[in-house]
């Protein structure tokens, strides 16, 4: 039996009408699929594009290359040699206004447009990469290297560089240049502990980056002397200082065991920091051994640990470890001034040496007999 025609008529116009209406929802999805095509193939261009207008280096001034002493700027930069010290001397003459002849140097040495383009670069993909210049070597790491050398040299002479080398110790794309800008603050004496917080905020990032690269075992040292200058911020610096103790550099085990004594004695306590100075107090290479000597008397130490052990480094037969064992142990802090009846004997013993050792033991032994002395209850 064939329904109605009434019904057969709104069976054909309902079909119609939902055959366009599925047909229309196709088209709006294809459109919209046209759309992201676009939208991807114009941001690809404004990359590209984007791309090769730093590559021209078009996209910032560059500063004036004025003239400092008769000479244009540039030629003082270009005649720079790395690690000179009568070149330091020469600049500390200079004062204020040599320091801004090398921050604007630094500035220029930079090439941001490179290295954006370097950057931007590395994270295309391959087929959108075979369509671009290849990106420019950095052709201006070794004046960077010298010009942050410069000004860590110059130290607190270098006071108004401070801004310019955390930047730099963020951002430099050379791991060396990064380690440099770093030894800055460590070099200038007194300067990380002088530091605004705000500006010590901003350069932790870089110490924690640098402390786990991979790469460069320098840079982790710095890293981690560095950041025993960071005890407010311990949540975050402890951790990094903990892994670091596994470094396979040992000169960084030794920089990290001492910060984290410092900055946090609990955890460096739980993981074992001054055993582990103890342990590189024993290492072959005496230059190395006698750093860890020497951190077995700063803060955060474990008295119980170290007396024993620098004790015993009063009686090796290598002047500079015994040395430093007598200079340790005079100046410890209040937390080793219970270990009188152990520490004033083998000073005592230590006298009697013939070489160097003998002389600085008898300064230290008066210090720890006065103190001795004062001890309340001392006859």
């Amino acid at each position: 039996m064939k329904p109605p025609n009434h019904l057969r008529w709104l069976s054909f116009t309902f079909g119609v009408r939902t055959s366009s209406h599925m047909h229309l929802c196709r088209s709006i999805s294809c459109v919209r699929n046209q759309w992201r095509w676009i939208v991807a193939g114009l941001l690809t261009f404004t990359a590209g594009l984007a791309a090769l207008v730093l590559w021209f280096g078009n996209v910032l001034p560059v500063s004036r290359d004025s003239l400092f002493r008769g000479k244009p700027e540039s030629e003082w930069i270009k005649n720079l040699r790395y690690g000179d010290d009568q070149q330091v001397k020469e600049w500390q003459a200079y004062g204020e206004e040599g320091v801004q002849v090398l921050i604007r140097g630094l500035e220029r040495a930079n090439h941001s447009g490179e290295r954006a383009y370097r950057r931007v670069n590395v994270r295309l993909l391959t087929f959108l990469r075979q369509w671009l210049p290849a990106p420019k070597p950095d052709s201006t790491r070794s004046t960077r290297e010298c010009l942050v050398s410069l000004l860590s040299s110059l130290g607190s002479d270098a006071k108004s560089a401070t801004q310019v080398l955390i930047r730099t110790a963020r951002n430099d794309e050379a791991d060396s240049v990064r380690q440099i800008a770093i030894g800055y603050f460590i070099w200038s004496r007194g300067l990380l502990d002088q530091l605004p917080a705000s500006e010590k905020k901003a350069l932790m990032p870089a110490l924690i980056r640098a402390i786990q690269d991979a790469g460069n075992w320098g840079l982790r040292e710095n890293a981690a002397i560095a950041l025993k200058y960071f005890p407010e911020h311990r949540d975050v610096v402890a951790p990094v200082l903990v892994k670091a103790l596994q470094d396979s550099e040992t000169k960084v085990c030794l920089s990290a065991a001492e910060a984290l004594n410092r900055v946090a004695p609990d955890a460096a306590k739980k993981a074992g920091a001054t055993s582990m100075l103890i342990a590189i107090t024993k290492n072959p290479d005496d230059q190395l051994a006698s750093k860890a000597v020497a951190a077995l008397g700063h803060p955060g130490s474990q008295p119980d640990l170290a007396v024993p052990a620098l004790v015993e480094c009063l009686q090796s037969t290598n002047t500079l470890i015994a040395c430093e064992a007598v200079w340790a142990l005079e100046w410890a802090g209040k937390e080793f001034q219970t270990y009188f009846d152990t520490v004033i004997p083998a000073l005592r013993s230590a006298t009697e040496r013939k070489d160097n050792v003998g002389g600085y033991a008898r300064v230290a032994l008066a210090k720890w007999k006065s103190k001795s002395d004062a001890k309340p209850g001392a006859k």
